[in-house]
């Protein structure tokens, strides 16, 4: 864990997040803010975008409890 404080959490992705961001990311009502609508990612997608060992880019996971739901989101620091 990088940060908590109450509901809110910023952690690392971890490798079984890409699950979540193929379920996500697939999503038309997120979608739509995000690449659009007819660009759904599937898992490839989701492996090459956000696990590319390559790159220098140190990816988290935004959580957010709330209730009876929790709010992903990706942030992505270089």
């Amino acid at each position: 864990m990088l940060f908590q404080k109450g509901s809110l959490k910023v952690r690392p992705l971890q490798k079984e997040d890409r699950f979540l961001l193929t379920k996500w990311l697939s999503n038309p009502s997120v979608l739509e803010f995000y690449e659009g609508r007819d660009r759904p990612f599937d898992l490839e997608k989701v492996n090459k975008k956000f696990y590319n060992l390559g790159d220098d880019v140190f990816k988290c996971i935004v959580e957010f409890e709330g209730g009876s739901y929790r709010e992903h989101t990706i942030l992505s620091v270089k």
